[in-house]
């Protein structure tokens, strides 16, 4: 009997970050393009991090329907959107420029609430947004995190419970600054399409022991392919 495909088996492999971004890019404006039209709207969900900047510029460059576009983010450090620590400032300054400026962005941090308000905030931002998402795009980190999902924070469990009815999760991170809101699990998993967009060796090796060991609470990306909901694309290039 075959047996059934390793997760990676499938993972788009590309000999450049650009190329990676290029691609990536491509696929994104085509779901988005699709969804402005079949729907009149479209929602696309980001991320933070050096990585995707070349990818956001590839589509800030890109002709779509801008107007009918709204963009939030997978997760965000609780600090004002000026501090360059913001995702938020990272996704106006790389993606919301040229043409792509007519999208509406939805940041999900409100800077001066507490947990609970932000987690408010957060919720009412998304539900702004056309349901499920039309794209999201995450990434992940050497430790395997992906969003704000922290291997070791005292929410994770909270934030990985697929029974759980809210959509954002105040989270302690390992690193500077520790305060961050991610979208939950579940709620990233309302989505019509997934990417995981990887680059270099290393993480390469962090996913592939993720996936083998399957623990989410040691691996939170590992929750990704756990589920059955909807599929997770691999992009990844060294």
């Amino acid at each position: 009997m075959p047996r059934e495909p390793a997760p990676l088996d499938d993972a788009k492999r590309f000999p450049t970050a650009e190329a990676l971004a290029d691609a990536l890019a491509r696929r994104v404006a085509e779901i988005i393009t699709y969804a402005a039209g079949a729907r009149g709207r479209a929602s696309l969900i980001v991320s933070g991090g050096r990585t995707p900047i070349t990818l956001y510029q590839r589509l800030a460059g890109s002709e779509l329907p801008w107007d009918r576009v709204g963009i939030s983010l997978a997760d965000e450090r609780r600090v004002p959107e000026d501090d360059p620590r913001s995702n938020a400032r990272l996704v106006r300054e790389h993606l919301l420029q040229g043409s792509a400026a007519a999208a509406r962005f939805v940041p999900i941090h409100r800077d001066g609430a507490d947990e609970r308000a932000d987690e408010a905030a957060c919720a009412a931002a998304l539900g702004t947004l056309p349901r499920p998402f039309d794209a999201v795009i995450l990434g992940m980190g050497d430790d395997g995190h992906t969003a704000s999902l922290f291997p070791g924070a005292p929410e994770l469990p909270a934030a990985l419970d697929l029974q759980r009815e809210a959509c954002c999760q105040a989270i302690t991170a390992p690193a500077e600054p520790p305060e961050r809101l991610t979208l939950t699990l579940a709620t990233l998993l309302d989505s019509r399409w997934i990417a995981l967009h990887v680059t270099g060796q290393e993480k390469w090796q962090t996913l592939a022991r993720a996936l083998e060991a399957g623990d989410p609470m040691r691996y939170p990306v590992a929750a990704l392919f756990r589920q059955r909901r909807v599929p997770v694309h691999v992009y990844w290039s060294p």
